[in-house]
């Protein structure tokens, strides 16, 4: 799902797998599916906190006088520009379909800061976010440490992948 959201990359990598043209038609159907269901779970659980904000804000409207916001030191998240966008939300398909058939293959990062594809951006924001932290990516680092050795230096590389593989994934077995 990440390699099609990468602009420079989209559905292309898909060529050099060789596939039957069916294998491959199927194959992008259930990869177009799983990104639509996932940007579906990020517009209901973003109409939801909306329809709270809206909850809460009628009903503080009666009780206090509205203040003013702080702008936070940290806060990335321009509101301003996120509401004027909310008007211009399209379906999740017909978003999928436009960044799909969009022929502009630049860098990750200027295409993305410049979309106006807001739920295919969210789920973007989601999946390549980096955390600060991995515990479970630095057990992989550290198994593959110990599997590649002085002694095994002539390993081949699909051999390595496989065990790192195994390794990580004992718990599973």
């Amino acid at each position: 799902m990440a390699v099609v959201l990468y602009p420079s990359f989209k559905f292309y990598w898909i060529r050099d797998l060789q596939l039957p043209v069916q294998m491959e038609n199927r194959l992008k159907q259930n990869i177009i599916k799983l990104i639509i269901d996932e940007m579906n779970k990020d517009s209901k659980t973003s109409a939801t906190e909306l329809h709270k904000i809206n909850f809460s804000s009628t009903t503080s409207c009666f009780t206090s006088t509205p203040k003013a916001k702080r702008r936070k030191l940290f806060n990335y998240d321009d509101n301003n520009m996120d509401d004027s966008n909310e008007s211009t939300t399209l379906d999740p398909t017909v978003e999928l379909n436009a960044y799909l058939n969009d022929p502009v293959r630049t860098k990750f990062s200027d295409y993305w800061f410049h979309s106006q594809l807001n739920i295919l951006k969210k789920l973007v924001i989601r999946l390549f976010s980096v955390q600060a932290l991995s515990a479970p990516i630095e057990r992989a680092f550290s198994h593959a440490g110990l599997i590649l050795s002085q002694r095994r230096t002539n390993m081949s590389e699909h051999l390595f992948r496989d065990l790192v593989f195994l390794r990580v994934n004992q718990k599973l077995l």
